[in-house]
């Protein structure tokens, strides 16, 4: 009878026991980790791109990836202002910026990024493409009879891409530029750029309202940026 008493102290503490949250333990290191992940701080990217010429970024896009707490990795479209500078808040890890102009100009992998700041910015500094881009002019316009109005236009190498159903991407956005037809564009390109196309998108107006995904698409090329068409007719 002693001995049944005496275990009854050990079964209390081994009941009190399993009502407490272990800590979980990294079993290769056997490390105590806090029970929950650290939070991904907001960070900012920052920069600037030299571009040849003037008159904005002219079809130049910059694309950072950012990976989340999750462990997923999405994609961030950053728009630089008329004079090549850009900043854009992200939240999780950056792991890479690739510059497009149709095709990636310049690309910064993980490796090559520089540290944040006290400020929690990502500073790429000042990105010199002027020796990786031509200058080529294209005039967008209404065919004869055709009526006038604002159209968006979009540059792809390649062909456009298309949905589950063939259609056509949607250019209602400010990635892309918004001018009157008659209007002619700049845009830079690799000197070596082929099968360019454009894709022209004129909106569907109802009275004072504009709807552009419901409007009018076509598609221009494929042209050779040694070799610019003058002029897109839009019917």
């Amino acid at each position: 009878m002693p001995r049944l008493f005496a275990t009854v102290p050990l079964l209390v503490s081994l009941l009190l026991g399993c009502t407490v949250e272990p800590a979980s333990t990294d079993a290769t290191r056997g490390e105590v980790l806090p029970a929950t992940a650290p939070s991904f701080e907001a960070d900012s990217l920052v920069g600037q791109l030299r571009l040849p010429g003037e008159g904005g970024r002219r079809g130049v896009e910059v694309h950072a990836w950012v990976a989340t707490p999750d462990g997923e990795e999405h994609q961030i479209w950053v728009l630089p202002e008329d004079d090549g500078r850009f900043a854009q808040a992200i939240s999780g890890a950056l792991t890479r910026v690739h510059v497009s102009a149709g095709s990636d100009v310049h690309r910064i992998d993980a490796a090559d990024l520089p540290p944040a700041d006290d400020q929690g910015r990502v500073d790429l500094g000042v990105i010199d493409l002027r020796e990786r881009l031509v200058a080529r002019r294209v005039r967008v316009r209404a065919a004869e009879g055709a009526s006038g109005g604002v159209v968006r236009v979009g540059l792809w190498l390649g062909p456009p891409h298309t949905g589950p159903q063939g259609e056509l991407p949607s250019l209602g956005s400010k990635q892309f530029p918004t001018v009157e037809l008659g209007s002619e564009l700049e845009w830079l390109l690799p000197p070596n750029a082929s099968a360019v196309h454009f894709l022209v998108e004129r909106p569907a107006s109802t009275g004072h309202t504009t709807t552009w995904r419901s409007g009018t698409q076509q598609v221009f090329g494929p042209y050779a940026s040694s070799a610019f068409p003058l002029d897109l007719v839009m019917d």
